[in-house]
């Protein structure tokens, strides 16, 4: 019987993130295998993984990567991060049978066009504004008819990151906390993704999140799978708005209120949201940014209207 994989240090473990109070290395171990579960789940009924070549695009330190060791061994399994150490330490203790690589903060990857069978990014698009380039770059890599599979912040994440409820009608995409050295956090509708991320691809599935009896979505990351379209796209065509489509604009201006509030709450010195709190350097950054900037006075007249009489 084989020894299972060895694990990362508890540096590299909480750096792909963890909840409080739980034990982080048992917490690492039941993400890497739900993760699995989900991927599992949003492939095609006739799928196998033998012969294929699969990316796993945001690896960290191989939490997902290390529950597909033996697939690995009649398939061609990558994995990219930008964080070195993590990258350093799969190359040391989990290569081979995987091939770990670092990338940077924009595309491309160092892989070849049309090369690869699976892309799944997890907590990825989650915090990279830059989407239609990165989107774009894993059209680029995949071979006709790959398939994408990544999560998303939505209908389980909003409330909880944001305190107030969520209505897909009234979001778009949503881009927080730009100056969070953790990431910042980008939430996305539905219907926004199918719109946009539909121009590239084709929308396979969609996994949302369970509900309780009262119709409450669990606290999670939602999912999608798409298959990569044929052509040439450009960041432009994904990214541009439909005139037609109203929710376009509404999604809009619930972007720009909450940017107000965030806004706000930089300025006075507080931070916005019932989120984890960023580290204290990087706030203070941004609101020396902010009070320096030629918008500072404006900002302060647009919280002043915005602000409720006391």
């Amino acid at each position: 019987m084989s020894s299972p994989p060895p694990l990362p240090p508890l540096e590299l473990i909480t750096r792909v993130g963890t909840v409080k109070g739980a034990d982080p290395l048992a917490f690492y171990a039941r993400e890497g295998t739900l993760v699995r579960e989900r991927i599992e789940r949003m492939l095609p009924a006739d799928w196998a993984f033998e012969g294929k070549r699969v990316l796993d695009f945001g690896c960290g330190s191989g939490r997902v990567l290390r529950h597909f060791l033996a697939e690995a061994a009649h398939g061609e399994f990558w994995g990219c991060d930008i964080d070195g150490p993590s990258i350093d330490w799969l190359r040391a203790n989990l290569s081979p049978p995987l091939h770990p690589f670092q990338n940077r903060l924009v595309p491309p990857l160092a892989l070849e066009d049309a090369g690869l069978d699976l892309i799944w990014a997890t907590s990825v698009f989650t915090h990279i504004d830059l989407w239609s380039a990165w989107l774009l770059e894993m059209h680029r890599v995949l071979a006709p008819g790959g398939i994408l599979i990544a999560s998303w912040l939505g209908e389980g994440m909003w409330e909880a990151l944001l305190g107030e409820p969520y209505h897909e009608d009234e979001v778009g995409i949503t881009v927080l906390r730009h100056w969070d050295a953790g990431g910042a956090w980008v939430l996305h509708s539905e219907w926004w993704l199918r719109e946009h991320w539909g121009r590239a691809f084709e929308v396979l599935e969609i996994m949302r999140p369970p509900r309780d009896a009262g119709g409450t979505p669990q606290v999670t990351h939602s999912y999608i799978a798409l298959r990569r379209r044929p052509g040439t796209f450009t960041p432009e065509e994904l990214e541009r708005c439909d005139p037609a489509e109203p929710r376009e604009i509404v999604g809009l201006q619930t972007s720009l209120r909450l940017l107000r509030v965030e806004t706000d709450g930089l300025l006075s010195g507080e931070i916005p949201g019932p989120g984890p709190a960023p580290e204290r350097g990087a706030a203070e950054v941004a609101r020396e940014l902010i009070r320096r900037s030629p918008l500072a006075d404006p900002l302060r007249a647009v919280r002043d209207r915005v602000r409720p009489s006391r």
